[in-house]
């Protein structure tokens, strides 16, 4: 009797969720072969350079969704507000309400931390240059611009620290609606 197959978003997934609770050193072939339900030699058949390949192919997955989730909403053509509550929305989905951690911040420490620090340099400056482009449009000048995205970056990542080992769940959802606020807000 055939196996049937896993579909590749689901096993993208599925590793993705476990680099996310272990890290990249605490991920073992045998919990990923695990989450994906997959036999080690079928996740050697998909990613021959085994572990390190997949979390390439997770990172790739998490560039591609900055880009089509959070760039391209953002600088599109519709009305600021519009493009940063759908922004919010995605990020708020992306971790769950602040439930989930964060891959990029999963995959840059330990002996990972090198391998993989340029594809998540470039993610994190996807984001950066995509709100401080958003920023710009609801009418901050550059400096204060590059200062909204960046607060948001940090706060994105410290809020989910402190709200996982803290268990107030509500952290994350309260930032958010700070952050949206002062973007939407122009001193002179």
């Amino acid at each position: 009797m055939a196996h049937a197959k896993v579909e590749h978003d689901v096993v993208i997934d599925k590793l993705m969720e476990t680099f996310r609770s272990s890290g990249y050193d605490g991920a073992s072939m045998a919990a990923l072969a695990e989450a994906t339900q997959l036999k080690k030699a079928s996740l050697y058949h998909r990613f021959p350079q085994g572990k390190e390949q997949m979390a390439h192919a997770v990172l790739g997955y998490v560039a591609e969704w900055a880009k089509s989730r959070i760039e391209n909403v953002l600088f599109s053509a519709n009305a600021p507000e519009e493009r940063l509550e759908t922004a919010l929305k995605a990020i708020d989905e992306l971790y769950d309400g602040g439930r989930l951690d964060c891959i990029l911040r999963a995959l840059s420490h330990g002996s990972s931390a090198n391998t993989f620090q340029k594809e998540i340099a470039a993610i994190f400056q996807t984001w950066l240059n995509a709100f401080k482009h958003l920023a710009m449009d609801f009418g901050h000048g550059e400096e204060e611009a590059n200062k909204l995205a960046n607060e948001l970056t940090i706060k994105i990542q410290g809020t989910l620290i402190l709200q996982r080992s803290l268990g107030q769940p509500s952290m994350f959802k309260e930032m958010l609606r700070e952050m949206q606020e002062k973007f939407m807000h122009i001193s002179h």
